[in-house]
C-alpha cells in the first residue's frame, strides 16, 4: 500500500500545481433578459473559466454580417454608445463579462452574440453563443392601406374589381392582420388576406365591387391577441355610380350623381366636392319649412292691415 503511494504522489503535486493556463477552459453565454421589449435594457452575461494569458473576444451576427464588439476589456471604438462592459473578477479564479445594451432597437441589436477564448496567436480555443430577441409593436406608420390597381379611383362601376394593398412591419412576436368591411352590403364577403412577408406584411385584397358598395369601406387591422395592440388604415368609402346610399337610419335611396374626385386625404378618406352629402330627405325639410315660413308672413300682413 505504501508503495502504491509512492508512486501517486508526483502524480497529485503535479496536479496541484499545473499552471491554470494549462486546465481546459470553458465559456457560457447568455442574456439576463430575453426576449426583451424594445427601448428596454438587457445584458449579455459571459463566464469564462481558466483564462490564462488567452484572450476573451465578443462579437454579433446581424443579417449574416458579423461585428466585432469586445476585445480583451475593451469595446472597441466603432461600436454604438449604448454597449458598455464591466468584467468581475470572481473567488474561483473565473471571470465574468457583463455588456450592457441599453436600449436595445429592432433593427440593429436582435441577432447572435458570442463569447469565445482565443489564443495569442488568434485560434478559437472555444465559445458559446446566445440569440437576443426584441418585442417590438411596427412603427408609428403602419399600417398603410392604398389601391393597388393603375386606377386609384375611388368612384368605379358595378363589377370592378379593386385590389386593395396593406404594408407593414410584422413586429415581434408578429402581430395578427385582418381586412374587415363597413356599409350597407350585408352580403359582401371579405376572404382572409393573403400575405407574403419577410419582416413586412405586404397583404393584398381583391374584391369585385356591386351596386350594394356604394359607401362602403375596407379596413387593415393589425392587432395582437392579449389587446395590447391595436391599429388600422381604410380604404373607401368607394362610390359605385348607380348604386344605393349607404344609410344605416333610413330607407335607402338611389344615389345622386357622385361628383367625388377620387383623391384620398391623408387619413385615407375620399375628397369630395360641395354638395355631395345632401339628400333628397333634406331638401323636403327645408322646402316645408320655407313654405311655412311664407304662411306666418302672410298671416302677419293680413293682421296689420285688418287694424
Amino acid at each position: 500500500m505504501a508503495g502504491r503511494l509512492f508512486y501517486l504522489l508526483p502524480l497529485v503535486l503535479i496536479t496541484l500545481y499545473l499552471p491554470a493556463s494549462s486546465l481546459a477552459q470553458s465559456v457560457t453565454a447568455s442574456f439576463q433578459t430575453n426576449p426583451v421589449d424594445e427601448d428596454r435594457t438587457t445584458i449579455l452575461i459571459c463566464n469564462v473559466n481558466n483564462l490564462g494569458t488567452n484572450n476573451v473576444v465578443i462579437d454579433r451576427t446581424i443579417y449574416s454580417r458579423t461585428e466585432q464588439l469586445v476585445s480583451g476589456t475593451q469595446i472597441l471604438p466603432s461600436v454604438d454608445d449604448n454597449f458598455f462592459l464591466s468584467i468581475n473578477d470572481n473567488a474561483d479564479g473565473s471571470k465574468t463579462y457583463f455588456m450592457t445594451i441599453r436600449g436595445v432597437y429592432h433593427i440593429t441589436d436582435p441577432g447572435t452574440y458570442t463569447c469565445r477564448i482565443e489564443s495569442t496567436g488568434g485560434a478559437v480555443i472555444t465559445s458559446q453563443s446566445a440569440i437576443l430577441s426584441i418585442n417590438y409593436n411596427p412603427i408609428s406608420s403602419d399600417p398603410r392601406c392604398s389601391i393597388a390597381d393603375s386606377n386609384t379611383d375611388l368612384t368605379r362601376l358595378p363589377g370592378d374589381e379593386v385590389v386593395l394593398a396593406c404594408t407593414s412591419e410584422i413586429g415581434y412576436p408578429p402581430v395578427d392582420i385582418k381586412w374587415s368591411y363597413s356599409g350597407c352590403n350585408k352580403d359582401r364577403y371579405v376572404p382572409a388576406p393573403t400575405v407574403t412577408s419577410f419582416g413586412f406584411y405586404n397583404s393584398e385584397l381583391k374584391i369585385a365591387l356591386s351596386d350594394q358598395d356604394n359607401g362602403g369601406m375596407f379596413t387593415c387591422t393589425l392587432s395582437r391577441p392579449d389587446g395590447s395592440y391595436s391599429k388600422g388604415c381604410s380604404v373607401g368609402p368607394f362610390v359605385v355610380l348607380g348604386g344605393e346610399v349607404c344609410n344605416m337610419e333610413s330607407t335607402a335611396m338611389t344615389a345622386p350623381s357622385p361628383t367625388y374626385d377620387g383623391k384620398m386625404t391623408t387619413d385615407g378618406s375620399p375628397s369630395p366636392t360641395d354638395g355631395i352629402m345632401a339628400t333628397e330627405g333634406n331638401d323636403s325639410w327645408t322646402h316645408v319649412a320655407n313654405k311655412l315660413l311664407c304662411m306666418l308672413c302672410i298671416l302677419l300682413c293680413f293682421v296689420f292691415y285688418a287694424v
